[in-house]
């Protein structure tokens, strides 16, 4: 089984609604795109929670996070 590469990302809505979580990078993707692009007015974010359905008019910002910015240890 392959691995499911996830990415953090918070995505504010008009109103003021924000949601974060760590979503499959491809889907991460996809919405990136749909923001940037005349694409389509929903995009599925598959989350670790379940799937978000995103109205992409409704978005106002998409914040991406690294996960090498995260504190902690990490392996060597």
């Amino acid at each position: 089984m392959a691995s499911v590469t996830r990415v953090r990302v918070e995505v504010g809505f008009r109103g003021g609604q924000v949601i974060g979580s760590f979503a499959t990078q491809e889907t991460a993707d996809q919405l990136e795109r749909a923001l940037h692009e005349d694409g389509p007015r929903v995009v599925v974010l598959d989350t670790e929670e379940g799937p978000y359905h995103v109205v992409v008019p409704e978005v106002a910002y998409l914040r991406r996070f690294s996960r090498a910015s995260r504190v902690g240890f990490t392996a060597a």
